[in-house]
């Protein structure tokens, strides 16, 4: 137990014995903890809180569970960890937060805590576990699982999936699967050079939406970037961090930072996936007490650069053609409250001319992907995408633009579950159409 709270009283056993506090965090992590002030800021933009109304689904809720389970006042038991599983981890709570709490990193601590006593998030599906571990961090094994996927798709028999539990979710949930292709190593700018940037491709976004991939290298060149593809590359570690894994995030990360070092010199590391952004701008603190790679990771990560975030402040070196489109843009969390990334994509698709950009509202209300929110608490997940898709709708929109793979996959899937006629594409995609 840390100094900061040895004034609690701890849980015994049944004999009379001490228990150990099944958190236990260093006197600075705990003073995190109590940065809280419990004002409920937080509530109105808690999705899941929203849904339930229940203060335990809330932040403040969960902080204060979080700060119980430390002092050693609670156990935790499934009355506590249904409720720190249903956190999407948005981080909409951080950005209304008047006392800076640092929600994001408290709640992946505790995760990655309970997971080592067998009780973090992927407890509950041996299938979801095996996925999350040991199939999305590798994009040739992801291809192997889509395979009879993409033949089901080519023979329009889809639907006879819904009958296999589990699987026909899954199977509903991807959008037609694209040829597979692959990059250049390098892109070379159009006109005079600005940047040497590299690009990174992802894990399922390498096979799901690789021309998406091609498109964002082809817009930055455009706009006078050199693009710098490694092949190969490994995952980012994303996925892991947020469900409790954070040694295998940090092998990940290793091996990453050291693939992209080979292509140095990079004036910056391209993301066109939101979480994968947020986890590698973080990259400093997941590896702050690495010996060797400490130093390399800070270097990585003051590099990464969403890739709007990057092209906003580019010139393109020709015209961009009309689209007579309405078009609204949905936030992705991480995005927005993890990278407090928002005005930038809007500048870049009203550089489009002809394009008629409505405001989506909540455009920064959990779509309900969350990572892998949606395989781990479907029934959550659905009802947020039902009020996303309500609010789509109400826009009148032709096109929804976001800047992630997971809410690209999700919106998708809700525009034909509630058959909305909105054409979904992620900011480069968009902005390529716009290429003479």
């Amino acid at each position: 137990m840390t100094e900061a709270n040895k004034g609690a009283a701890p849980r015994t056993d049944d004999t009379g014995v001490r228990q150990r506090p099944a958190l236990v965090l260093d006197d600075a992590t705990f003073e995190l903890l109590m940065d809280c002030v419990h004002c409920g800021f937080c509530l109105p933009t808690c999705p899941t809180f929203a849904l339930t109304g229940d203060e335990t689904d809330s932040p403040r809720g969960r902080l204060y569970y979080l700060r119980l389970l430390a002092e050693g006042r609670i156990d935790a038991d499934e009355t506590v960890l249904v409720h720190l599983d249903r956190c999407l981890d948005c981080r909409a709570c951080e950005t209304a937060c008047p006392s800076g709490v640092q929600y994001g990193l408290l709640i992946e601590l505790a995760r990655a805590q309970l997971a080592r006593q067998g009780k973090g998030p992927l407890r509950r599906s041996g299938l979801n576990a095996w996925l999350i571990r040991h199939i999305f961090p590798y994009p040739s094994r992801i291809a192997a699982l889509l395979a009879p996927l993409r033949a089901a798709q080519a023979m329009g028999v889809i639907k006879w999936l819904d009958k296999i539990p589990k699987l026909g979710r899954m199977a509903q949930m991807v959008p037609p699967l694209p040829a597979p292709q692959q990059l250049p190593a390098i892109v070379p700018a159009k006109g005079v050079r600005q940047l040497r940037v590299g690009l990174l491709t992802g894990c399922i976004a390498s096979v799901v939406f690789s021309p998406t991939n091609r498109a964002a290298a082809e817009v930055l060149a455009a706009a006078g970037c050199e693009v710098v593809v490694p092949p190969q590359q490994p995952c980012c570690g994303s996925l892991l961090a947020h469900t409790g894994q954070p040694e295998a995030a940090r092998h990940f990360a290793r091996q990453l930072i050291a693939t992209f070092e080979r292509y140095e010199p990079l004036d910056a590391i391209v993301v066109t996936a939101a979480g994968c952004g947020t986890t590698m701008k973080a990259y400093g603190h997941l590896l702050h007490d690495d010996p060797e790679f400490a130093e390399r990771a800070h270097r990585f990560a003051v590099k990464v650069r969403d890739f709007s975030e990057l092209l906003d402040g580019l010139a393109f070196q020709m015209p961009l053609k009309p689209l007579r489109w309405r078009v609204t843009y949905h936030d992705p969390c991480h995005m927005a409250h993890g990278q407090k990334i928002r005005e930038q994509p809007r500048r870049l698709l009203q550089r489009v001319p002809e394009v008629e950009l409505v405001e989506l509202p909540e455009a920064d209300w959990c779509c309900g992907s969350a990572g892998v929110y949606n395989l781990l608490q479907p029934e959550f997940a659905d009802a947020l995408l039902e009020r996303k898709m309500t609010n789509i709708r109400a826009t009148g929109a032709e096109v929804v633009v976001t800047a992630n793979p997971g809410c690209l996959m999700q919106l998708w899937y809700g525009a034909q579950r509630y058959k909305v006629p909105v054409r979904v594409m992620h900011l480069a995609d968009f902005l390529r159409l716009a290429l003479v």
